[in-house]
């Protein structure tokens, strides 16, 4: 918002006594926190209703508002706009006059949308005031007797072509570095590259991607999405698109779009045509073709779910949550990368989160905001360590802890004196088994007595792949291979195991799977496992007398989940090693 313009909403706000002056600090305040437009934090905070505001907005802009619904728009001039287009930056094509376009606004101070209209649709934009409700509602009318959208993938091959048509592309290919540059930085604000890079973020959404790879070749640029854990290329465009597909992305991500030898981090936010915002985090790393760039799509909704439907084991689960709610202690998760450990952490968070308890998270970087939680990005560069973040939290009176990932020897010291010191911390480990953490921080030179009184629980994951809903079908697997992987011992009946698979189908881009499901393994420290520990026992040893005591393995998890036609014997077979015999 320009900033007389914003004094001048400011002065009429308080002169009007429409808004305290405490209020409107508080506003400022969340805008500086969240951004935007000050007007949309204003209706968000329920400080001002939308249409007082837009007398207000007419007051200082000195332009009468306009009752859009009485006028009858051309439909002609509905093409110039997509209908996604409109509801995300709540707008309405009016009218055409040479090269300018009238668009009713209920915001006509958010320059970041006249901007992107004008560099989608290529006419200079004249702004007029309407009420949020008109506009919803109008668009509502005319863009619901269009031709419905295509949502699919194909889209690309749409905007390619009029990629194509579009010849000033061809200035990429300059030789001089500066002209080259300066065409880069032109052609990465024309529609159709606008146009392209939108719909490479809005499919990825719409395929539920976790991360979306723009990578150079030495001829083409691929764009892969990886969708359920599984790497799928999408498309390859010409190789002439990649220098302006990245300085469109640097240009959102608020990086520096001159700078081409060094890596960079940076985030952006997207809305989908249904008004979700979804976070983007962006990693930009040179390579021997160009600059690739790998955007991790976090979307807030899918984040913090409940604990009950992460897919624990029903025993298991209650023994988690009895370890959840103890005042002290601390509970691991472990496993690679990508198989949810920061998911259950959050639901932990979530399943324990109460108003009278102080919870700090230090995380790298903090990927899903929680309302009520104080969250710290740590930044190494900066000093902002793991372990220089936590010391600083311990003076801040915390109940409880979250430590994104223990990376080395001084962080777990402190994550164990926490614990011991009356916190419950929760954290991560990049092994393998629940077991195998317990060496692991041995190794890391903890003492044994003090991993017995600090730790409460273990849980080592995995995600699998969830049958498609759309093509399942069940089949009845050959015996001799159920008793080879050891699937008979968990079905009492000796005749045919019927398990369940995905055909493949439209809905599920013919992988046969949607979604996916955790399979874990807990290890609660009992007296047992704590006798063991103390004596340096070895990891099969503790394994085995956690399975004595009830614990089940990820790959007996996964069974129990082939059983109930959740997911496929391939994803179990794939995702978990065969458990050793048990002894006795």
């Amino acid at each position: 918002m320009d900033a007389s313009l914003k004094d001048r909403l400011k002065e009429i706000l308080i002169r009007d006594k429409l808004i305290s002056p405490y209020d409107l600090e508080k506003a400022l305040e969340e805008q500086s926190k969240t951004g935007g437009e000050l007007s949309k934090v204003l209706v968000k905070l329920k400080m001002i209703d939308e249409d007082v505001l837009t007398q207000v907005l007419s007051e200082g802009l000195g332009m009468p508002p306009i009752s859009i619904s009485r006028l009858k728009i051309d439909p002609s001039v509905l093409k110039i706009i997509p209908k996604d287009l409109a509801e995300k930056y709540k707008i309405m094509p009016i009218s055409v006059m040479g090269d300018t376009l009238t668009l009713a606004m209920a915001d006509p101070l958010n320059i970041f949308a006249i901007d992107n209209v004008k560099a989608f649709t290529g006419y200079t934009i004249n702004p007029i005031i309407s009420r949020l409700k008109e506009i919803e509602k109008t668009i509502n009318k005319y863009y619901s007797e269009q031709e419905p959208e295509d949502n699919t993938l194909s889209k690309f091959a749409d905007i390619m072509k009029d990629i194509q048509d579009v010849g000033e592309f061809e200035l990429v290919k300059e030789n001089e570095e500066g002209s080259r540059r300066g065409a880069v930085e032109q052609i990465s604000e024309e529609a159709p590259i606008i146009k392209l890079t939108d719909t490479i973020i809005q499919q990825a959404i719409m395929a539920k991607a976790s991360d979306v790879f723009i990578e150079p070749l030495e001829n083409t640029v691929r764009v892969r999405y990886r969708v359920d854990g599984v790497i799928r290329e999408i498309d390859r465009m010409p190789k002439v698109l990649h220098a302006p597909i990245i300085s469109r992305i640097k240009v959102i991500s608020v990086l520096d779009i001159s700078e081409h030898r060094l890596p960079q981090d940076g985030r952006f936010k997207s809305v989908t045509a249904g008004g979700k915002e979804v976070d983007f985090r962006v990693s930009v790393l040179p390579t021997a073709f160009g600059e690739k760039i790998v955007l991790r799509v976090l979307d807030k909704d899918a984040s913090v779910v409940n604990i009950d439907k992460l897919g624990f084991e029903a025993e298991s689960l209650i023994r988690l949550k009895e370890c959840s709610v103890k005042p002290h202690g601390m509970i691991l998760t472990c496993g690679p990368t990508g198989s949810g450990k920061t998911t259950t952490l959050y639901s932990i968070l979530k399943y324990v989160d109460s108003p009278e308890k102080n919870i700090v998270t230090v995380e790298d970087p903090v990927e899903y905001q929680m309302k009520g939680i104080n969250q710290v990005n740590v930044k190494p560069a900066r000093g902002l360590t793991f372990s220089a973040s936590l010391r600083s939290i311990l003076r801040q009176d915390p109940d409880i802890i979250m430590i994104g990932e223990i990376r080395d020897s001084e962080t777990l010291d402190i994550a164990v004196k926490s614990a011991l010191t009356g916190h419950l911390v929760l954290s991560s480990l990049h092994t393998t088994t629940a077991a195998g953490s317990i060496i692991r921080m041995m190794n890391m030179g903890i003492e044994p007595f003090l991993i017995c009184s600090s730790v409460l629980a273990i849980i080592a994951q995995r995600l699998l792949r969830r049958i498609c809903l759309h093509c399942k079908e069940e089949y009845v697997v050959n015996d001799v291979f159920t008793q080879k992987i050891g699937l008979t011992r968990f079905v009492s009946s000796k005749k045919d195991i019927k398990v369940f698979r995905g055909k493949g189908c439209k809905k599920c881009f013919n992988s046969g799977y949607a979604g996916r499901v955790g399979i874990t393994e807990i290890i609660i420290f009992s007296l047992k496992i704590k006798e063991l520990i103390l004596g340096r026992a070895g990891e099969f040893k503790i394994k085995e007398a956690a399975r004595k005591e009830g614990m089940k393995t990820m790959r007996e998890d996964g069974f129990a989940k082939v059983l109930e036609g959740v997911t496929t014997l391939e994803e179990v077979l794939r995702v978990t090693a065969m458990d050793e015999a048990k002894e006795g």
